[in-house]
C-alpha cells in the first residue's frame, strides 16, 4: 500500500500528526504495533497555551479549554517550605487532562487510516520509504517515527542517541482530593512529587507523579510525604503499579534519508517539567507550518526542523538538569541560599512572567 506519509506510532503525537495531514488532504497511514490504544488513567499531562491553540485549531471539536482543568497557579517547595510561586495575569498558567481522554478524541475520524496490531520489522529507504511489517508491506515518500522512546524506526534509520538514566522510576495515581486550580511541585534530596489539578466527572483530583529512587517503595515514600508535607490524603486505594524508568535521551539528527524523528522518538525527557508531551506538538507545529517543503524533502527546511526543534528541546534539557541538580541536591548551605534566592524571585512579578511565557511556548 503507498501513501505520500507514512507515520509509525498511533500515541497522541501519531495522531495528531495524522489529523493535521487529513486537514491537508495528504494521504497517510498510521502503523501502530499494538492491537488498541494503550491506557492508563493515571497518566495526565499538562498542556502549554501554544498546545492548546494548535490542537483547536487542528480539530475544533475538541474544545479544550471547555473539559481541559485551568491550573491557577504553580508552587515550587523545598522540602516542606515554599520556594516559589507561579502565576499569571491571564486566567491560567496551563491546563490539564487525562491522556487517555485526550488520545480517545484525537482517535475519533481516524479509525481507517490507522493500521492496528502492525509491527514494523525492516525498512528501506532507498528513494522511497518501503516498511515491512507483520500485517503486509507499505511504502511512501517519507516516514515520520512518533512511535515512542523505543522507536524501531529511529533503530532502523540508525540515527545517533545520546542517553543517560537518571537511576529513578516514576509512578502515577490519582487521589481525590480539594485543589483551588493549584498545582504543586515538591522537591527533596530523594526525588521529586508533582501534584497536578484534574477534575474528573466534577469531582476533584490531584493527578500523583511521584519520581523516586529505583530501590525505593513508592507506596511507603508517598506515604512518608503526605504526613511530612500535612497533604491529608487518603491513600487506601492507591496502587502504583511498577512505574517506568527515568531516561534522557536525544537524536543528534531528527532528519536523515527521508526519515523524520518526531516526538518521544527524538528527544525524551525528565516529566519533572512535564514538558515532555509539549514539545512533541512543538515538532507537529512545525511539520504543520512547513509541510509543503517537507513533502518536497527540501533539504534546508529539514536542517531548520533538526537545528531548532533540537535546539527547544536542548533548553529544556538544561532547564531539567538545572532544576534537578539545585533542588534535588541541595546541602544545608545550598539549600539555605536556593531558598533565599527564590524569595528574591517570588517578588519580581515581570521575571516571574516570562519565566511562565516560556513554559507556555513549544
Amino acid at each position: 500500500m503507498q501513501k505520500e506519509v507514512l507515520i509509525a506510532g498511533a500515541g497522541v503525537i501519531g495522531c495528531l500528526l495524522g489529523k493535521s495531514l487529513k486537514k491537508k488532504n495528504i494521504s497517510f497511514k498510521i502503523l501502530e504495533k499494538n492491537p488498541q490504544p494503550f491506557k492508563n488513567p493515571s497518566r495526565t499531562v499538562a498542556l502549554t497555551s501554544d498546545s492548546i491553540r494548535f490542537l483547536n485549531t487542528v480539530d475544533s471539536k475538541l474544545d479544550l479549554n471547555a473539559w481541559a482543568t485551568p491550573v491557577n497557579s504553580m508552587n515550587l517547595f523545598q522540602d516542606a517550605a515554599q520556594a516559589l510561586s507561579l502565576d499569571s495575569d491571564q486566567e491560567k498558567i496551563s491546563s490539564i487532562c487525562a491522556l487517555d481522554d485526550l488520545h480517545e478524541k484525537l482517535l475519533n475520524d481516524l479509525n481507517d487510516d490507522i493500521s492496528w496490531d502492525t509491527a514494523i520489522n525492516s525498512m528501506n529507504n532507498d528513494k522511497l520509504i518501503e516498511v515491512s511489517t507483520s500485517n503486509g508491506n507499505y511504502s511512501g515518500k517519507i516516514i515520520i517515527a512518533s512511535d515512542g522512546t523505543s522507536s524501531k524506526i529511529r533503530e532502523l534509520s540508525g540515527c545517533n542517541v545520546e542517553e543517560w538514566f537518571y537511576g529513578q522510576k516514576a509512578h502515577v495515581c490519582l487521589v481525590k482530593c480539594q485543589h483551588n486550580n493549584e498545582a504543586r511541585q515538591y522537591f527533596s534530596n530523594f526525588g521529586t512529587l508533582a501534584l497536578l489539578p484534574l477534575n474528573i466527572e466534577d469531582e476533584e483530583h490531584y493527578s500523583i507523579i511521584l519520581c523516586t529512587n529505583i530501590t525505593s517503595d513508592p507506596k511507603t515514600q508517598l506515604e512518608h510525604l503526605n504526613e511530612k508535607y500535612n497533604l491529608s490524603f487518603d491513600l487506601t486505594d492507591v496502587n502504583f503499579g511498577d512505574g517506568f524508568e527515568l531516561k534522557h535521551s536525544r537524536a543528534t539528527k531528527l532528519y536523515e534519508n527521508n526519515v523524520i524523528l518526531c516526538g518521544d522518538a527524538a528527544n525524551t525527557f525528565h516529566p519533572m517539567a512535564g514538558q515532555g508531551l509539549n514539545l512533541g506538538i512543538g515538532d507537529v507545529m512545525f511539520i504543520n507550518d512547513n509541510l509543503d517543503d517537507i513533502l518536497n524533502l527540501n533539504q534546508p527546511t529539514l536542517d531548520r526542523y533538526s537545528k531548532e526543534r533540537s535546539m527547544r528541546n536542548l533548553q529544556m534539557t538544561w532547564i531539567i538538569q538545572s532544576l534537578y541538580g539545585a533542588f534535588g541536591n541541595a546541602n544545608e548551605l545550598g539549600s539555605l541560599l536556593l531558598k533565599s534566592g527564590m524569595g528574591m524571585l517570588d517578588k519580581m512579578p515581570v521575571v516571574k512572567q516570562k519565566i511562565i511565557d516560556f513554559a507556555n511556548r513549544n
